[in-house]
């Protein structure tokens, strides 16, 4: 019976979510915020056992991007419509997850 219960706790397993670990990576804080140094290091602190398949969960969600259009609107208006096309193509992304990932979208072109 024992077996029985511990076989049924692995296999319904909780994934875990997406948005938590992108929080922890992104160094975000409760408005979205974005913490580029020491992303790693955060992550592999919160998660010793299961770094790498953390980064798998959240590399999608990483590779986005998308040009900035010099002649239209400036950066921070783009990084509001990066936001808009990362919750439609990932609906399953909070609002302060996207915002973090339209964050380093635009600290990454802003350099």
């Amino acid at each position: 019976m024992l077996e029985r219960f511990f076989y049924r706790l692995v296999r319904h397993e909780m994934k875990p979510d997406p948005n938590h670990v992108l929080k922890v990576y992104l160094g975000a804080d409760a408005n979205g915020g974005y913490e580029p140094l020491y992303r790693d290091e955060r992550l592999r602190q919160a998660f010793p056992d299961t770094y790498l398949e953390m980064m798998k969960l959240i590399a999608p969600y990483l590779e986005e991007d998308q040009e900035p259009d010099w002649t239209t609107g400036d950066l921070i208006q783009q990084a509001d419509r990066f936001e808009a096309t990362l919750r439609q193509k990932f609906p399953e992304l909070d609002a302060t997850a996207a915002r973090a990932l339209a964050n380093r979208w635009h600290f990454g072109w802003s350099r």
